[in-house]
C-alpha cells in the first residue's frame, strides 16, 4: 500500500489480516492514523508510516503490537513525541522519527535494547536526561541536524553499546566532563558543525573512540590532554580558528593521537614532538570511518550524505566518509555541485547551497560562498543564477550557458528565454555554411533544461547565427512554436514556402501575392480552356475586323474604337499588374484576395493566365527563366510564322497561277496586310510583358542578402523568383542584354519611324494621319459616289490597317502619343522589375511619371474622342491612386483591409467599364455584319 495517494484509511480495513507481519503505508498523504487500525495485528513486526502528513499519533496506537521490532515515522509533520507511545514495544529494535517537526521529547524508552534510534532533522533543543535510563543503544544513535544546545550529563549513564553517536549540525557550545561516560563501545563520535568553543578536560577520557569529528566549530585553543583516550584516535579539528595547541601534557598522554587541523591560523605549537601527530589539511579534506557492520553502513546510507567504498574481501572493512565540500548526495553517490548558482561549504549534505542573487560559480564543485562571483555582463543581477550564469537581462541573449549575454540587436527576434527565436512576420535560413541548426537546437534544449539533466556537450553554440529578414507578407511567416526545438528554424503559414515565405507550396497558386488553395482539376482545365479560347477569339476578331468591311460611326470606325478601349485597358493593367507582382506579400485583406481570384482573370500578361496549370502538375510552373525563353521565342516565332505563311501563299499562288495578275497581287497584298496586322497587334500587346520578362533576368533584378550574422556569406536571388540563384544566370543575362539592344530599344523606334513616315506622306498629300472619313448616305446612289472597294483601296494607300490602331484615336498633332504611352509603361515596368518597389528612386519616379502623365492628359487632351479621353484620365487616376497607396507606409494596420479592397474595387470598376464598352462596340459590328445595310 506504499506510494499511493491514500489520504484516509478505515480503522476496520485490516481486521481480517491478523497474521500480517509487515505493513508498509509509506509515501502516501495520510494526516492521521485511526486508533484501531493495527489493533488486530498481533503478529506485526515491521510498520512503515514514513513520508506521510501525520501530525499526531494516538498514544494507544501500538498497545496490541508488542512484537513490533521496527517502526518508521520519518518524513511526517509530527510536532511532539512521547516515548509513552512505544512503551509497550519491548522488542523494538529500530525507531526512526527523523525529518519531522519535533521540538521536544518526553518520557523514556522501555525497550532494553534498541539497535537504531534516529531523531535526525528535527527541531529538538533539549534531550530528556533519563531518556536512555533503561535502554541500551546497540548500533546507531543520531540526533544530528537539530537545535540541541546541551548534551545532558548522565544521558549515557546506563552503559551503551552504540557504535556511532551523532550530534552534528546542532547548537552545542560546550561539552562537560562525563558527557559521554557510558559509551563503552563507541568508535565514532560526530560533533561537527556546532558552536563548540571549549571542552572540559576529561570529556573523552576512557572513551574507546577511533575518531572524533569536531571540525567546523569555533575553538581557538585546544589541549591535547582533552583526547586522552589511551588508544589510537583521530581527531578532526580543521576549519576551527585554532591559534594555539597547548603543550601541557600529562605523563600518560596517548602518543598515538593524530590531530587534523588547518595550519594557516596556528600561532604556537607544542614544544615536544612526542606529544601527538598533527596533519595540516586543506579545505577539501574529508574524514572517514572504517566500518565492518553492514547494518551500520545501511544506516549511514539511509541517512544520505555519506558514501562508502566497496568491500574488497569478506573480512575487510568499508571506508565511509561524508560527501566532501562542494558535493552533495543524490541518493546514490556524492556528486559535485553543478556550475551556476550553487556551492557547498559543508560535508555530508544532501543538497547544495545557493549563491547570493546575481552571483554564480563558473565551475562544478564550488566549496565556498566566496567562490560565487558576480554574473557576467548582460545578466540580470536581481535574480538567482540557477543552472546558468544568471538569466540574461531583457532583450539580451547568450550562446554559452555560463558566459555573458549580448544584446539581441536584430528586429524580429525574441530573446526573453536567453536564446534567440523568431517572432511572427520574420524569417531566417539555416541552410548556409557557418550556421548549424542541429547544434543550435541542442543548445536551446540545454538552456531549457533547468536541472542537472542538461548535457555538458551542448552548453555552447559555437557557430554563427543567421541574419533575420522581415517577411514581405507578415501573415506568411507565422513561426508557430518558434521557441521550441522543433520550431526554431521558423515555419511558413500553410500554402507558403521558400525564401521569406514568398513562394506557394504545391497545391496552391498565387493570387495577389497570396497563395490560394488549388481548385479541383476539372475547374482548372475548364478555366484554362475558356481563357485559351478568349485569347484566340480576340486575335481572330482583330484580324477579321481589319480585313473585313470597316463600318464607321461619327467619323471613326467602330473597329478603331474597340482598339482604343483595348489599348487603355492594356496600359492600365500592364502597369498595375507589374506593380502588384513586385509587392511580394503585400498585406491584402481576405476580402481582397477573394475578389482578386476573379479579378486575376483580367490580367493581360498571357503567360500569367496559365498560372493555375501548376495545380495540375508542378512542372507547369512558369518561372521568370521559362517566361524569358517563351517571350523571346514567341517574338521570333511570330516573325518566322508570318514570313512562312506569306511565302507559302506567294509560292502557292504563283505556282498554280502561271501569270501575275492584278487579282493575284491584290490577294497577296491582302494576305500581307492581315499578317502585318496580326504581327503588329501581337508585338504591341506582348511588348510590355516581354520587356518585363527581359528586365527580370538582368543583374539589377537580383537582390543580395547577407545571410550570416557577423559573417561574410552573401547570396543573390532573383527578385521576381527567390527560388532562382543569380549566380547561375550568366547566359540568361547576356541574352537579356542582347534582347534589350535588338528588341526593347528598336521596337518603339521602328513604330515611331513608320508612323512618322506615313504621317509625312499624308502631310504631303494633305491627308490626316488617320483614315479619312467617307460617308455614304443610304439615299446617295450617285454614279459619282466612290464604291466601297475604292474607299478601301484609298484607305490602304493612306494608312495601313496594321498601323491604324496606333494613332486612330489621337488627334492629328498627337500622332506619336501611343509611342510615348508605350515608353512610359516600359520605363515604369523596367524600374519596378529591375530595382523592386522597395527602392525609393523607383517609387519617386513612378509617382512622378503617373502625376505628369495625368496632368498632361488633362491639359492637352490628346485623344479625339472625349469619352476615351475621360476613360484614359480615369485610368491614369486609378494608377496614381494605386501607386500612392502602395508607396506611402500605412501606420495603422486597420486601414490595410479597407484600402486594399478599395483599390481592387476601383480597378475592377475601370476594367468592367472599358470591357463593357468594347463589348457593346463589337456587338454593333457583329450586328451590322450579319444584317447588311440596304442601299436604295
Amino acid at each position: 500500500m506504499f506510494q499511493n495517494r491514500i489520504t484516509r484509511i478505515s480503522s476496520n480495513l485490516l481486521v481480517s489480516t491478523t497474521g500480517l507481519r509487515i505493513l508498509d503505508l509509506s509515501r502516501n498523504r495520510m494526516e492521521s492514523l485511526p486508533c484501531q487500525l493495527i489493533a488486530h495485528l498481533l503478529h506485526l513486526e515491521e510498520l512503515d508510516l514514513s513520508q506521510n502528513l501525520l501530525t499526531t499519533i494516538p498514544n494507544d496506537s501500538f498497545t496490541n503490537t508488542s512484537g513490533l521490532t521496527r517502526l518508521r515515522l520519518a518524513g511526517n509533520q509530527l510536532s511532539e513525541f512521547s516515548f509513552q507511545l512505544v512503551s509497550h514495544l519491548g522488542k523494538l529494535e529500530n525507531l526512526e522519527v527523523s525529518d519531522n517537526q519535533l521540538a521536544s521529547l518526553s518520557g523514556q524508552l522501555s525497550s532494553h535494547y534498541i539497535g537504531l534510534l534516529d531523531f535526525r532533522g528535527n527541531k529538538i533543543s533539549k534531550i530528556p536526561v533519563d531518556m536512555l535510563a533503561n535502554t541500551s543503544i546497540q548500533t546507531f544513535l543520531d540526533f544530528g541536524f537539530n537545535a540541541i544546545t546541551e548534551i545532558p550529563t548522565g544521558l549515557f549513564r546506563h552503559e551503551q553499546d552504540a557504535f556511532i553517536v551523532k550530534f552534528e549540525h546542532n547548537e552545542l557550545t560546550y561539552l562537560n566532563s562525563g558527557t559521554f561516560s557510558g559509551l563503552i563501545k563507541v568508535e565514532y563520535i560526530l560533533l561537527q558543525y556546532n558552536k563548540i568553543s571549549t571542552l572540559d578536560g576529561g570529556v573523552f577520557t576512557n572513551i574507546p573512540a577511533k575518531a572524533i569529528f569536531l571540525y567546523n566549530n569555533i575553538m581557538e585553543m585546544i589541549s591535547v590532554d582533552w583526547f586522552n583516550t589511551h588508544r589510537d584516535v583521530r581527531v578532526y579539528l580543521f576549519n576551527n580558528p585554532i591559534r594555539n595547541i597547548s603543550s601541557d601534557v600529562s605523563p600518560a598522554i596517548n602518543t598515538a593521537l593524530e590531530i587534523f587541523v588547518n595550519c594557516s591560523t596556528l600561532e604556537t605549537l607544542p614544544s615536544s614532538r612526542q606529544t601527538f601527530n598533527g596533519s595540516c589539511v586543506n579545505n577539501v579534506f574529508v574524514p572517514y570511518l572504517e566500518i565492518h557492520s553492514s547494518e551500520v553502513i545501511d544506516s549511514l546510507k539511509a541517512e544520505q550524505g555519506w558514501e562508502c567504498s566497496p568491500k574488497l574481501f569478506a573480512w575487510s572493512y568499508r571506508v565511509c566518509s561524508p560527501c566532501r565540500r562542494g558535493t552533495y548526495d543524490n541518493n546514490s553517490a556524492c556528486l559535485e555541485c553543478p556550475s551556476g548558482g550553487f556551492y557547498q561549504d559543508e560535508t555530508g549534505t544532501t543538497s547544495c547551497k545557493q549563491c547570493d542573487v546575481g552571483t554564480f560559480v563558473n565551475y562544478t564543485g564550488g566549496i565556498s560562498l566566496r567562490e560565487c562571483k558576480v554574473c557576467p555582463d548582460g545578466s540580470d543581477l536581481t535574480k538567482p543564477a540557477g543552472y546558468r550564469a544568471c538569466v540574461c537581462k531583457n532583450d539580451f541573449t547568450r550562446t554559452h550557458r555560463f558566459q555573458g549575454c549580448q544584446r539581441c540587436q536584430t528586429d524580429g527576434l525574441n530573446c526573453s528565454l536567453d536564446y534567440r527565436y523568431l517572432i511572427p512576420g520574420f524569417y531566417w535560413n539555416w541552410s548556409f555554411p557557418e550556421v548549424n541548426l542541429t547544434e543550435y537546437r541542442q543548445f536551446v534544449v540545454n538552456l531549457q533544461t533547468e536541472n542537472l539533466t542538461y548535457l555538458n556537450t551542448s552548453i555552447e553554440y559555437k557557430h554563427r547565427m543567421p541574419n533575420v529578414f522581415k517577411c514581405p507578407r507578415f501573415q506568411s511567416c507565422k513561426n508557430p512554436n518558434s521557441d521550441t526545438r522543433e520550431g526554431l528554424d521558423g515555419r511558413c503559414d500553410d500554402g507558403y514556402r521558400g525564401w521569406q515565405c514568398i513562394k506557394c507550396q504545391e497545391g496552391y497558386f498565387p493570387v495577389l501575392n497570396s497563395c490560394t488553395k488549388c481548385p479541383q482539376d476539372w475547374v482548372v482545365l475548364l478555366q484554362t480552356l475558356i481563357l485559351s479560347v478568349l485569347v484566340i477569339v480576340t486575335f481572330a476578331v482583330v484580324l477579321c475586323l481589319h480585313s473585313g468591311k470597316d463600318f464607321r460611326q461619327c467619323n471613326r470606325s467602330i473597329t478603331n474604337k474597340v482598339a482604343a478601349r483595348i489599348k487603355i485597358m492594356l496600359g492600365f493593367y500592364q502597369v498595375i499588374g507589374e506593380l502588384t507582382e513586385s509587392l511580394n506579400g503585400a498585406p491584402w485583406s481576405d476580402a481582397s484576395v477573394h475578389l482578386g481570384k476573379l479579378f486575376s482573370l483580367l490580367d493581360f500578361n498571357i503567360l500569367n493566365l496559365y498560372t493555375r496549370l501548376r495545380c495540375l502538375n508542378e512542372n507547369f510552373t512558369i518561372n521568370p527563366l521559362l517566361r524569358f525563353k517563351i517571350s523571346l521565342i514567341s517574338q521570333v516565332g511570330t516573325v518566322m510564322l508570318a514570313s512562312t505563311i506569306y511565302l507559302t501563299c506567294k509560292v502557292y499562288l504563283k505556282r498554280w497561277r502561271h501569270s501575275v495578275t492584278e487579282e493575284l497581287t491584290a490577294k497577296l497584298d491582302k494576305v500581307k496586310s492581315r499578317l502585318y496586322t496580326f504581327a503588329t497587334f501581337f508585338f504591341f500587346v506582348t511588348y510590355t510583358p516581354t520587356c518585363a520578362a527581359i528586365f527580370k533576368v538582368l543583374p539589377t533584378a537580383c537582390e543580395t542578402f547577407d545571410v550570416v550574422h557577423g559573417g561574410n556569406y552573401m547570396i543573390s536571388l532573383l527578385r521576381s523568383d527567390v527560388d532562382i540563384n543569380c549566380g547561375a544566370l550568366d547566359n540568361y543575362q547576356i541574352s537579356a542584354y542582347v534582347a534589350t539592344s535588338l528588341y526593347v530599344i528598336p521596337f518603339p523606334l521602328i513604330l515611331l519611324y513608320v508612323l512618322y513616315k506615313h504621317r509625312r506622306r499624308n502631310v504631303e498629300r494633305q491627308l490626316p494621319c488617320t483614315n479619312r472619313t467617307v460617308t455614304v448616305s443610304d439615299n446617295d446612289v450617285s454614279q459619282n459616289a466612290p464604291s466601297m472597294e475604292e474607299i478601301h483601296a484609298e484607305h490602304y494607300l493612306e494608312v495601313p490597317a496594321w498601323l491604324d490602331f496606333l494613332c486612330g484615336n489621337y488627334k492629328e498633332e498627337f500622332w506619336y502619343w501611343e509611342i510615348v504611352e508605350l515608353l512610359r509603361k516600359v520605363v515604369q515596368i523596367m524600374l519596378i522589375s529591375m530595382f523592386g518597389w522597395k527602392n525609393s528612386m523607383v517609387r519617386l519616379f513612378t509617382i512622378g511619371a503617373s502625376i505628369v502623365f495625368l496632368i498632361t492628359n488633362v491639359i492637352i487632351f490628346p485623344m479625339r474622342d472625349r469619352f476615351e479621353e475621360m476613360l484614359q484620365i480615369f485610368s491614369l487616376s486609378v494608377i496614381l491612386t494605386n501607386v500612392l497607396v502602395t508607396a506611402i507606409p500605412i501606420t495603422y494596420d486597420g486601414y490595410v483591409p479597407l484600402l486594399s479592397t478599395f483599390l481592387l474595387t476601383l480597378d475592377a470598376v475601370l476594367c468592367i467599364t472599358i470591357a463593357g464598352e468594347a463589348v457593346v462596340a463589337m456587338y454593333r459590328i457583329s450586328k451590322r455584319a450579319i444584317i447588311p445595310r440596304r442601299v436604295k
